[in-house]
């Protein structure tokens, strides 16, 4: 009889574990989708706790993709503790640690194959880059200060400097026009005013489609422009939209919104590339 009273306790709690995961599917950009058919990704959640355990796999290979822990469940959601991330072949991508939704102390990059790549240290709202190594185990920074190419997930290079351990510039080469496209500098572009300048005059031209209004639509319109060398805005495009006419009205809103100051690096205006997130909230 006690050998079955301990074994029922232990079902009992296995099944009470069970039923706390929820489980999720994502598309190529980590967004929810109703169903498991053409997902990039699939995420398990446990409350353990009070906090959020999340581990999200590839759904080509069920190898890990991320594992971490979140202080709450929905969007925004808040990074807290350890964090890994994984390639598809199964080899870490990036690890460190965050503290109340934000990046904090060491962490690590690696490539495909294993070797270090980076190693950058986050102190609250600095961020200081210590070494960054090339594939084959080279260090290309000097004392903190170097130059060096890398490439993002879309096989684009992205040229980096870095002066006293901080980012100076990171640019990329627009193919057609031959451009530098800056996606941080020395002095990033800001709008003449602030941004709540910027969003007040958004928020006064923008309307509701009555489409998405009807349905019940709302969220964030995250929209990538340039501002070029003479602070208009050019190459406005949806990043990730929401739909029912709300993409099209932000981005044709921000098309107008020329007043800024352009980006500089060492005292000579550059094009810079920015993403900006447009709300649409019902009442």
């Amino acid at each position: 009889m006690k050998t079955f009273f301990v074994a029922s306790i232990l079902l009992a709690l296995s099944v009470s574990v069970i039923a706390q995961e929820t489980v999720d599917f994502l598309d190529e950009y980590h967004r929810p989708m109703p169903a498991a058919e053409d997902a990039t990704y699939y995420r398990r959640t446990q409350l353990q706790d009070s906090l959020y355990h999340v581990r999200q796999y590839y759904v080509s290979n069920d190898q890990l993709e991320m594992e971490g822990t979140f202080m709450n469940e929905t969007p925004p959601r808040k990074e807290q503790g350890k964090f890994i991330y994984y390639y598809e072949n199964g080899k870490v991508k990036e690890e460190g640690s965050y503290t109340n939704g934000k990046k904090s102390g060491l962490w690590k990059g690696y490539y495909d194959n294993g070797q270090i790549a980076d190693e950058e240290m986050h102190l609250k709202d600095k961020r200081l880059f210590y070494q960054h190594w090339d594939r084959s185990g080279n260090a290309l920074l000097k004392n903190g200060t170097g130059k060096y190419t890398q490439y993002s997930s879309e096989a684009v290079a992205q040229h980096i400097e870095i002066f006293d351990s901080l980012l100076l510039s990171a640019f990329t080469i627009d193919a057609v026009s031959s451009d530098s496209i800056y996606l941080a500098a020395q002095q990033n572009a800001e709008y003449k005013g602030g941004m709540k300048v910027l969003y007040q005059a958004i928020g006064r031209e923008l309307k509701y489609p009555k489409a998405a209004r009807r349905a019940g639509v709302e969220g964030k319109v995250f929209i990538e422009f340039a501002v070029d060398k003479n602070g208009n805005v050019r190459d406005v495009k949806v990043l990730k939209g929401i739909g029912a006419g709300c993409d099209e009205e932000a981005a044709n809103v921000l098309r107008t919104k020329h007043n800024w100051n352009p980006a500089t690096v060492k005292g000579k205006a550059v094009i810079q590339k920015m993403i900006l997130p447009i709300a649409f909230k019902l009442g």
